[in-house]
């Protein structure tokens, strides 16, 4: 474990907006001593776990586009006042090919209302994965939805730059591995499995290492 972490309070509240984990109940989890081990969020929260005691809130809702994050998972975000944020959101508004105008307006929105709620909140985001990877997209579309992956996530990376938040850049740095290994896929062959999301890890955890060690700089 980076000593970055080792040197961060003790107590971390994370929260995770997003459209690609189911959480129907929309429960709240405390992490440090054991725990569920569920996709990339709770993976993510239980990495954090081991140098303080992680509260995970997760508002995400499988299939969720930018605008639905706006619209029905930002007002209880926004209550809970978390400390650090993780928004990965991207990869229904590129298979319903959403304009990249309004997504940007959504996620820049999104970005400053939880800044309002939270002046000190740290704001990781991940973009789309590589949605030409999937197996279940037929082969003449997947040059599409590459394409369509590639505007999106160079749109995320400049509003994360502009608004002081952190981009982990999980498509180009797991796509190539998705697209070699269908393995990495659930039964449905459009979602991560178990493994696929952890490839997803290292990345995160780079993000959210860079981002609160920042959020420490005087």
């Amino acid at each position: 474990m980076s000593k970055t972490f080792a040197l961060l309070r003790l107590s971390l509240t994370l929260l995770l907006i997003a459209g690609t984990f189911r959480n129907p109940s929309r429960d709240t989890r405390q992490f440090g001593v054991s725990g569920p081990t569920i996709a990339y969020a709770v993976l993510t929260a239980r990495r954090l776990a081991e140098t303080r005691i992680v509260r995970l809130t997760n508002f995400a809702v499988s299939g969720a586009k930018t605008r639905d994050v706006l619209d029905g998972q930002l007002p209880p975000a926004e209550r809970a006042r978390p400390d650090l944020v993780l928004i990965s959101v991207g990869a229904n508004d590129v298979t319903h090919l959403t304009s990249v105008r309004s997504v940007r307006s959504d996620i820049v929105q999104i970005i400053r209302r939880l800044r309002a709620a939270n002046p000190d909140v740290v704001i990781v985001m991940t973009g789309s994965p590589d949605m030409g990877a999937p197996p279940r997209v037929p082969g003449v579309l997947r040059p599409i939805a590459a394409w369509q992956t590639r505007r999106l996530n160079r749109m995320f990376e400049s509003v994360a730059r502009a608004n002081d938040v952190t981009f982990a850049p999980i498509a180009a740095a797991t796509g190539p591995l998705f697209r070699r290994d269908h393995s990495l896929f659930a039964d449905d062959r459009f979602h991560p499995n178990d493994r696929g999301y952890a490839t997803w890890l290292p990345t995160l955890d780079r993000a959210l290492g860079d981002a609160l060690a920042s959020k420490r700089k005087p």
